[in-house]
């Protein structure tokens, strides 16, 4: 389980845990109650999920208040669902990219092929060499957080 799917289960249970409900000043059982619900769906002891809300400072000022927890809890999972968006967006950009580099590799295999066909055995052999070290290009692209952009910026 995600850190984003813990954080998503602790809001929904904390929303309908208990009978308080999302009642200020909600203290220690309830949280408790919370524990041992999410514990038993998803094997995810206290100590992680203490440890996911300790991520966020507003935690500590929650002081057990269930309405509190639920918002820290519904902002670290915002955080983490914007963070895996972000780094989606960047993956499918360098995955576009990577594709063009495929297809003008694909473009130049094919001038490469008709150069050697045509005996210019000199052109195919640059162009060979160009299209041999495009994969690299392709490579670089996939550093995770890094778009196409600053790859081809920091020469790599």
């Amino acid at each position: 389980m995600s850190i984003s799917d813990l954080l998503f289960l602790l809001t929904l249970v904390l929303l309908v845990a208990g009978d308080g409900g999302l009642a200020v000043g909600t203290r220690s059982p309830l949280m408790t109650k919370t524990y041992a619900a999410i514990y038993n769906l998803t094997g995810v002891s206290k100590e992680d999920c203490v440890g996911a809300l300790s991520a966020d400072p507003a935690a500590a000022s929650a002081k057990g208040d269930t309405r509190e927890f639920a918002v820290v809890a519904a902002n670290l999972t915002a955080a983490n669902v914007t963070s895996t968006v972000l780094f989606l967006a960047d993956l499918v950009h360098n995955l576009q990219a990577c594709l063009s580099i495929y297809r003008e590799m694909d473009d130049t295999l094919a001038a490469t092929l008709h150069e050697f066909r045509a005996g210019h055995v000199d052109t195919a052999s640059e162009k060979l060499s160009v299209a041999s070290l495009m994969p690299d290009d392709c490579r670089h692209s996939l550093v995770p957080g890094k778009r196409q952009e600053e790859s081809d910026e920091q020469g790599g």
